[in-house]
């Protein structure tokens, strides 16, 4: 099983050695194709690029794995989402995923997600548990593996009426990425939203509790622009009426419901959704299971 990972790249000198690292040190019985997509940084991050260029060729860099492979390319580009659908353009990984020039994976991440889809061939997209450290790497919050409904992600639910699908923690397959023609580049905050959206129309997405990755919380980052990502995800939000109600009505007041009543309320409200989450037998072998509740 051969990995495709792209990191959108712009003056993220500060952090993405860190991030670098956390991709090309996964350990297991895959291969790492890893293609960082630069937009002409000036602070230095090109002299960080040729450093792991020259590690990896040479064969000084620790290869913890079957075989890494280490591109990149640094000059203008249409912006982050741009620069994601140039990476995965001609990359032949059998499995696809993106993370942040700020953010990091975390050991054996690849591992259990090369498990899931080398065993489960009814699986097209995964996503694990993110967590959230600050500017020092510091874990500010532990993640908690969420659950979500493939018609709910279809209509664009999660991000607007409810909570958000994290992208740092979501792998999926070649052939899904070819199916959905990518990301609109076109958009500047929600383009994973959009993603996820096509990818929704096509498969269902399988959560797995496993800590995956690690969010940044960086001053300046374009997730602090919530408002702006909220505005785009509008102009694509297509939920009809009875479950835009449904989900505002629970997501905005469960904190008024008592903790032990919420997966009761929750079920209740929510009966038809199909919310898939994989574990692992005693003997490692990965299985499915209907989750009653969208977090655990």
């Amino acid at each position: 099983m051969k990995f495709s990972i792209v990191t959108p790249s712009y003056n993220c000198g500060r952090f993405i050695a860190e991030t670098i690292e956390s991709v090309l040190s996964q350990k297991g019985d895959f291969e790492i194709d890893y293609f960082v997509v630069d937009g002409a940084s000036p602070d230095g991050t090109v002299e960080i690029l040729k450093k792991y260029d020259s590690a990896v060729r040479s064969g000084s860099f620790a290869c913890r794995c079957r075989k890494i492979a280490f591109r990149w390319v640094s000059e203008k580009d249409g912006g982050m989402y741009d620069a994601v659908n140039r990476g995965f353009s001609g990359s032949g990984g059998d499995v696809f995923a993106y993370i942040n020039a700020d953010d990091v994976y975390l050991p054996g991440a690849f591992a259990v997600m090369a498990r899931i889809f080398s065993q489960m061939p009814e699986v097209s997209w995964v996503k694990g548990i993110t967590s959230y450290i600050d500017e020092n790497s510091n874990i500010t919050r532990a993640g908690r593996c969420y659950i979500y409904d493939r018609e709910y992600i279809k209509n664009g639910i999660y991000g607007v009426a409810a909570h958000f699908i994290q992208q740092d923690s979501i792998f999926w397959r070649r052939c899904l990425w070819r199916e959905s023609g990518g990301i609109d580049a076109g958009l500047r905050f929600a383009g994973d939203y959009d993603l996820w959206m096509k990818f929704a129309a096509r498969a269902d997405l399988y959560s797995v509790a496993a800590k995956v990755s690690c969010f940044r919380s960086v001053p300046g980052q374009l997730s602090e622009n919530i408002g702006k990502y909220t505005d785009e995800c509008m102009k694509l939000y297509r939920a009809p009426f009875v479950m835009r109600k449904k989900s505002g009505l629970y997501f905005r007041n469960e904190k008024l419901i008592p903790e032990f009543l919420r997966p009761f309320a929750f079920r209740l409200l929510f009966a038809e959704q199909r919310l898939k989450l994989i574990e692992f037998a005693g003997d490692g072998k990965p299985f499915v299971r209907r989750a009653g509740y969208y977090v655990i």
